[in-house]
């Protein structure tokens, strides 16, 4: 059949790969300049016969405006009326300049709307000469999707040469996808899985998320999963993460030096972080070698002084018969780095974690190489310079929160935002890291009010939302009309919520002020500091509907091990029980700091939320959202419409030692 195709630029992938799937045109005549735009398009198509002529004919006009990079001409002819069932002999091309726009663009939700119609083997119904590009189309398509398990399964059936990758390339690639499903769609793929390959991909994934899973039961796991699936092609080429996990086993250390304030002004501290490291380090013991010995025990040390001239409160020794780390523990206070740096060194540590101070933190990474890898429980200032490589940052820092505070506002289709941060520099560097990340996301700080507790609330707050600035004008029309006027004053109407950062006490102050103020249907969102750790109803109704980020450690109770610690330890409310939580996160950091290192996208679920290390040795947490109902805070879901929804309710009992 002969077929006249437009006189336009041809396209040199694009165009061709239209020449290949097309089976037949209709002649149409047009001129190089006739088709500017995809308006000029879509016009031009409505004197063709409906159907098949114009989805045709406007399949060629995007693909010649692909060809000129302009992908936004093509995503609007393709995501047009015309297209809305596309003719049988067209589909695929249709799918395939729909795809490569949608992934020129980033256009997630068109993205996510071509996944719903794509098989994980729809690329294998293209001619052999395209199959390639269309198999790389897909698999961009979903992994811009999000649609994690259908990559998975598109790479289960795929042969690497098609995506000229090899088969390491490949397990990466399809272990990545399985690690961000979701247990639902996992569960229910597993139940449905026909054949070897898929089988066995599912239960490794599984198997490696079971709850309170300790490292060395991940490396046995996989192990065994690879003596039982012989001939898988999983065990032919077992992903670079798992295979560095197995080797990291061996490289975990096998003597920590904790080096804390255990006396001193910073001793309440440093005495519960000590407290939270120890139990789960022998829970980490009791789960590794199955035994309930000493489950949660701490052993004290005995007073006197050793021969080197500590006493045991400088210094105490564990080596516990059921744990193959040995904990060596130094109290730090009244010491600098550099006096405390040979005792430190004594026991020819693998690891040394601690110390507390921030000074002490600035004054590491100051020098220029450390002598063993130091997990330091702070952070140094943020400097252009370099650190030594063998510092890495862990702490429960402020800047965390105001980063995922402006990450919730993004994730609830928010854009603007009034701020309230106190002053001083703990304030400052919750302004910088919010501002910062609002920018990055594209949101709009449209003004940021700091006070102090001295100051009026009331005032503050009328500045925030505008009502002064109401005010004012009300005075000038009357001054103006030189006639007293009946006025009712407004809050400014640009901003999509307010950034509350305050102490409980202030907190039950500010929120009822913006309900007085016109601003109570403005969601408002927190940091931690706003909740103290103990449910106090009668004074926390004042703050009902804030939402707030916390850790783990305070919002879920269901975690076995902070079960045993509420039981063994008293004082676990408030910022005490968040050093505790601090405190067990260092031990698991302690032990994952090498395979966080080598797989840089490593998430970490911990008590104090979800751990990743930066670029820069620091690690960084995700932390949970919760949402005040009746005074008392509870886990909020997903989304602002849903959070009146809440999967559970703290128990005040827990909270009253």
């Amino acid at each position: 059949m002969s077929c006249h195709l437009p006189t336009l630029r041809r396209l040199a992938l694009a165009s061709a790969l239209t020449t290949l799937l097309a089976t037949g045109c209709t002649p149409i005549q047009l001129q190089d300049d006739a088709i500017r735009s995809a308006g000029d398009a879509l016009n031009a198509a409505q004197e063709l016969s409906p159907g098949e002529e114009t989805q045709r004919f406007l399949l060629r006009a995007a693909a010649s405006f692909q060809e000129q990079g302009s992908h936004d001409n093509a995503r609007r002819i393709l995501r047009s009326d015309a297209f809305e069932s596309p003719a049988e002999g067209l589909a695929n091309q249709f799918v395939l300049l729909s795809m490569a726009s949608a992934v020129a663009l980033e256009d997630r939700g068109w993205a996510q709307d071509l996944t719903s119609d794509l098989g994980p083997s729809r690329y294998s119904t293209f001619p052999e000469q395209i199959r390639a590009r269309a198999a790389t189309l897909q698999l961009a398509t979903y992994e811009l999707a999000n649609a994690h398990l259908e990559t998975a399964r598109l790479l289960m059936g795929i042969e690497p040469g098609l995506l000229e990758q090899d088969r390491q390339q490949i397990n990466d690639r399809l272990w990545q996808a399985l690690k961000q499903t979701s247990d639902e769609q996992l569960e229910e793929a597993a139940t449905s899985a026909v054949g070897f390959e898929s089988q066995g991909w599912y239960e490794l994934a599984a198997t490696l998320r079971q709850p309170g899973m300790t490292f060395e039961e991940q490396g046995r796991a996989v192990r065994n999963w690879q003596f039982n699936w012989t001939g898988h092609p999983g065990t032919e080429a077992l992903p670079a993460e798992l295979t560095i996990m197995a080797q990291v086993l061996e490289q975990r250390p096998e003597r920590i030096t904790l080096a804390l304030p255990l006396s001193g002004p910073l001793s309440a501290a440093g005495n519960m972080v000590r407290e939270g490291f120890l139990a789960a380090y022998y829970e980490d013991a009791r789960q590794n070698r199955g035994s309930d010995a000493e489950r949660g025990s701490i052993p004290v040390p005995e007073t006197g002084s050793g021969e080197d001239g500590t006493t045991a409160q400088d210094k105490a020794e564990f080596d516990n018969s059921s744990h193959d780390i040995s904990v060596t523990i130094v109290d730090t206070n009244g010491r600098s780095i550099d006096e405390l740096m040979p005792e430190l060194l004594a026991d020819k540590p693998d690891l040394i974690v601690g110390p507390l101070a921030k000074d002490a933190v600035a004054a590491l990474a100051s020098q220029d190489s450390l002598p063993v890898p130091v997990l330091a429980l702070n952070y140094a200032p943020e400097q252009d310079g370099p650190r030594p490589p063998q510092l890495f940052q862990f702490g429960l820092s402020a800047e965390d929160e105001a980063r995922g505070i402006a990450e919730k506002i993004r994730d609830q289709g928010l854009k603007t935002a009034l701020v309230l941060i106190p002053r001083g520099d703990w304030g400052d560097r919750v302004a910088r890291a919010l501002k910062h990340r609002m920018d990055e996301l594209g949101g709009v700080i449209l003004d940021t009010d700091r006070y102090s507790e001295e100051d009026n609330l009331r005032s503050v707050s009328a500045e925030l939302l505008g009502i002064n600035v109401s005010r004012e004008r009300a005075v000038e029309l009357e001054r103006t009309l030189g006639v007293n006027i009946e006025f009712e004053p407004r809050r400014r109407q640009d901003a999509d919520a307010i950034v509350m950062v305050a102490e409980p006490v202030i907190a039950r102050q500010f929120k009822p002020l913006f309900a007085f103020y016109y601003a109570g249907d403005v969601p408002v969102f927190s940091p931690s500091i706003i909740y103290s750790g103990r449910p106090d109803p009668s004074r926390d109704r004042d703050i009902n509907g804030v939402f707030f980020t916390d850790l783990p450690w305070i919002l879920d109770q269901e975690p076995e091990f902070r079960r045993q610690a509420y039981e063994q330890f008293d004082n676990l409310d408030g910022p005490l029980g968040r050093l505790f939580a601090m405190g067990a996160d260092a031990w698991t950091l302690s032990t994952r700091l090498p395979l966080m290192q080598q797989v840089t996208d490593t998430r970490v679920d911990g008590h104090t939320g979800e751990l990743w290390l930066d670029g820069n040795n620091r690690v960084h947490r995700s932390q949970m959202w919760g949402v005040f109902r009746e005074g008392v805070p509870v886990i909020a879901t997903g989304n602002q419409e849903q959070s009146s929804e809440v999967v559970e309710t703290l128990d005040s009992s827990d909270t009253t030692n």
